[in-house]
Order: C-alpha cells, then structure tokens, then sequence
C-alpha cells in the first residue's frame, strides 16, 4: 500500500506500512468536500440531537436513562464513515454518531427514546437497544463487550459466502476489561477475521479511572498478546481519524485480520444524565472540552478544504432537522397496551 496513516501515536506488530508524519492539506484534500462535510454532519447531528434528548429527559419525557456521546463524536462519525455498504457494525452506548452515519435518521432516534410505536423497535426494549440491520448496524444489549463476538461472527460469516465485508467493533476501556472483549480479539486473531476494534477510551468506566483498570500504559499495549496490530489515535480530531481509518479499512480489507485501535477522548458528561461526574478532575474536563470534536474539525480542515460558511450552513441544516424530528415524534403514538405479547410468543 504505502498509504500514510496520520495521527498514531503509537503502532505494536509492525504490520502496516506506514509514516508517522502529520497529515497535510494535500492529505485531506484526498478526501470530496461532501465526504467531510458528511463526517461534520454525523457528528453535528448527533451532537445536537443528545442536546435535545438530555431536555426531554429532565422533562420527564424519555422512557429509561440518556447515555450521551458528548466528546465522542469524532470516533463514530470518521470510522463508520470510512466503511462500505456490506460492512457490520456493533455500536456502543455513546455512539450516536455511528448510528446518524450509517442511515438511522434523526426522527427514528427520538421515537426510540420516546418510546414512540413508530420506533425502530415499535416502542419496546431499552432506548439504546436498537440497530439497523438493513445497513448493517446490530442492535447493542447493555452486555457491551458481547457484542464483539457478535460483528466477529457476522464478518465470518459473509467472508465466507464470498464477501469482503469488514467489521467494526466499539467498546469503551472499562468493557475492555471484560471476558467478552478477550475472547472476541482472541477469537479473531486466530481466525484472521478483519475486524476493527475500536477501543473509546474515555478514562473512566462509570467512575472507575483507568488506574484501577489495568497496568498497562495504553490499552493497544495488549495487541502483541493477541498477535495484532494496536494503534492508538486522537479521539478528538475526527479530520485526522477519518484519514487513519480509511487507509485501515482498506489494508485488513485486502489482508484479512483484526487492528485494535484505541481512540483517546472523554465523555464530557456523566456516565449517564443521572451522574454528575463529580469523581471527573476539573482540570482534565477543562482539557477535553478545550479539544471539543466539532471545534477541532473546523480548525484542522477550514481553511484548506471547507469554509467556515459550509459548516455553519451545516449547522443551521442538522438544527432544523433536530427541531422538527422530536415535534414530530412527541406527537406519535405510544405502543397499544394490547399489543403486550405480540412477537413475544410463536403463534
């Protein structure tokens, strides 16, 4: 390949040809307009359209808790972005923007959280349990590290009905630390199944730091065990990200195997709207929100590739579509209580 992977901070294994050199305007200039302002759409959808679903929870109007990506949607709108058509995908809690970017619209999100019948799950099940199957996308359980297993086994399964599908698997450091997550990894590693595994390391599983999560430095520290490759990436830098992940995307496409990589960032809220972070050191708030996704990508790709004028114009665009999505959905009706057992028993 040849291709320049920007941004790594670290690379285990060796495998992947590469330079650690920063990415240039030319760089990003590889990449249309429209697939970057794709990316800041994801994010900026996904953004405002937590802003709302966090109002409506405080109102009292959302059926169960609200688990924002705030600060985490660089990771899911560069990688999922990246991918194609055939690819699968298991998304995590604060992973709205991998849901917007693969085709879930705006409306169907607050008509899940409403718990609307005209929901993607017709108003049963938790509100994060949801997918899209027809792009892909498995509904997640509240087991997060299982569904690692779950895209490893979709992908083996179409690589061997003749695809070239890929997977990409998202988990944060505390799901990391699970079973699930090693057996997974272990799983793919020996079978060579293409799958990226995205680690979102936020610093804490609900309120345990990572200190007390493991010893060793970085998390793709553990890549040589499992005989991969691990990478770790600016979380924050969705230009940068996006760039790294296309050129993955493409090398375990054409050599099939699983990548760790571990994207650095914060969740810039609680664990959920329920917890007020306050275990979260003020200073290392003040840092991630200084290195806020949205703001990042209008420094790095504006003046070289986007004007300032084509994101604002993107902003006004996913403010309207969020406005009139939650209207829309508070005003839909909620499942018939008659309907309880419907697809609950084979007939």
């Amino acid at each position: 390949m040849g291709r320049k992977l920007p941004a790594i901070q670290h690379l285990i294994c060796g495998n992947i040809p590469m330079s650690t050199a920063s990415p240039t305007a030319s760089d990003f200039g590889s990449v249309s307009q429209e697939a970057w302002l794709d990316v800041y759409r994801a994010m900026c959808r996904a953004r405002m359209t937590e802003e709302r679903l966090t109002r409506l929870y405080h109102q009292g109007k959302i059926f169960g808790g609200v688990y924002t990506g705030f600060g985490h949607e660089a990771i899911g709108a560069a990688t999922a972005l990246a991918a194609g058509d055939d690819d699968l995908f298991g998304p995590c809690i604060r992973d709205m923007s991998v849901h917007l970017a693969r085709g879930t619209t705006v409306l169907d999100v607050f008509r899940q959280y409403l718990g609307r019948v005209t929901g993607p799950t017709k108003g049963r099940d938790g509100n994060v349990h949801y997918g899209n199957p027809k792009r892909g996308v498995y509904a997640m359980i509240s087991h997060l590290g299982a569904m690692l297993s779950v895209v490893t086994g979709g992908v083996m399964a179409r690589r061997r009905q003749g695809k070239d599908t890929i997977g990409m698997a998202y988990t944060g450091d505390g799901a990391s630390s699970t079973g699930d997550f090693h057996e997974a990894v272990n799983f793919a590693a020996v079978f060579s199944v293409p799958v990226l595994f995205v680690i979102e390391n936020n610093k804490f599983a609900y309120s345990t730091p990572n200190s007390q999560q493991y010893r060793c430095k970085q998390l793709i520290d553990r890549a040589p065990g499992y005989g991969i490759d691990g990478i770790a990436a600016d979380g924050n830098n969705a230009a940068t990200l996006h760039l790294l992940t296309r050129t993955l995307v493409e090398d375990i496409r054409e050599r099939p195997r699983p990548v760790l990589l571990e994207c650095d960032t914060l969740r810039i809220r609680g664990h959920g709207e329920h917890d007020d972070a306050s275990y979260v050191p003020s200073e290392l708030k003040a840092e991630y929100t200084a290195r806020d996704p949205l703001k990042s990508f209008d420094g790095t790709i504006v003046p070289d590739i986007l004007t300032s004028e084509q994101l604002e114009a993107v902003d006004q665009e996913c403010q309207a579509e969020v406005d009139a999505a939650y209207r829309q959905a508070l005003g839909e009706p909620a499942p018939d209580p008659a309907n309880l057992l419907v697809g609950v028993y084979a007939e």
